[in-house]
């Protein structure tokens, strides 16, 4: 797999595994009453879902090592303004702070979320809310980022 798919599903298959009420399928598809985790887009249905996105930040040239931008995206049930937040908040509580977390051949060697943000509302009452997490990547070396860097 690519690192990013490897990081995502990785993330995914932690949050289904830590007892938050969250499921993962790779094919996206849930049964009605989950609360499913999507990659990259938010879906019409169902109401309540968790969205994740990876976003390069900064990457060191001689050696692997690089910082990421997890999005975590949350939307909770219709007309119900803090069910976004019971969602997210656990997932705060399982990510902030964890370490040496190793995902294929890549390790986090640490997460920090550094923002939350609402994000209103979107056309059936959907309460909606972004948390953005900064991940420090030991990734697998390369030819031109070996391990031990390149000097």
């Amino acid at each position: 797999m690519a690192a990013t798919r490897d990081l995502l599903t990785g993330i995914a298959e932690l949050l289904a595994a830590s007892g938050l009420g969250l499921s993962w399928n790779p094919a996206g598809v849930y049964p009605a009453g989950q609360t499913g985790i999507f990659m990259l887009f938010t879906p019409t249905a169902p109401d309540r879902c968790v969205v994740l996105n990876l976003v390069d930040r900064a990457d060191d040239p001689s050696m692997p090592l690089g910082e990421k931008m997890l999005q975590v995206r949350g939307r909770g049930n219709r007309n119900d303004p803090l069910d976004v937040a019971d969602l997210l908040d656990p997932i705060f509580d399982t990510l902030h702070g964890r370490t040496n977390l190793v995902i294929g051949g890549q390790t986090i060697i640490q997460i920090l979320r550094r923002t939350s943000a609402p994000m209103g509302t979107d056309d059936s009452v959907r309460f909606e809310r972004a948390d953005q997490y900064y991940l420090d990547v030991d990734a697998a070396p390369t030819a031109i980022r070996p391990a031990g860097g390149s000097w």
